[in-house]
């Protein structure tokens, strides 16, 4: 016959496994599906809980400075990622636009956990319908 304190033991032992494992599996995040090819860069080039990390560099291998603001639009629309569908939490994708005048600041969310999100953050400056200035960061949002 098994003791009860055996049983609660191994109960409690496979509760704690549980748990860890939702843990783990869910505050490193869940792979992001993408299309956009610089999601895909940023996200490889970002370890996993590195927040405000300049990313200029490798945006501007995809939005270079004289590029034409309609092109440029075009690229920050693909830029996009389809969130897992977890189960025991819903996914923020929070993704803005923000013009004032001929300056742009975009926020994409690039990587969903259960503790927070990773975002894009550009800013971008037009002048004469052209790219003129760009800086883009790595920016961590925790909810």
């Amino acid at each position: 016959m098994v003791s009860k304190g055996r049983v609660i033991g191994v109960l409690f032992g496979l509760f704690a496994l549980v748990c860890l494992f939702a843990t783990y599996d869910f505050s490193r995040g869940r792979t992001a599906d993408t299309d956009s090819p610089l999601v895909g860069e940023v996200l490889a080039a970002t370890k996993a809980r590195e927040c405000g990390r300049d990313a200029t560099e490798i945006v501007a291998r995809y939005l270079p400075l004289g590029m034409d603001q309609s092109e440029a639009e075009k690229v920050l629309a693909q830029t996009v990622i389809r969130p897992p569908t977890p189960w025991f939490w819903k996914p923020v994708n929070e993704n803005s636009t923000v013009w004032n005048g001929d300056s742009l600041e975009a926020l994409r969310t690039i990587k969903t956990t259960a503790f927070g999100n990773q975002l894009l953050r550009l800013y971008l400056s037009f002048g004469d319908g052209k790219l003129r200035k760009l800086a883009a960061e790595v920016v961590c949002r925790f909810d």
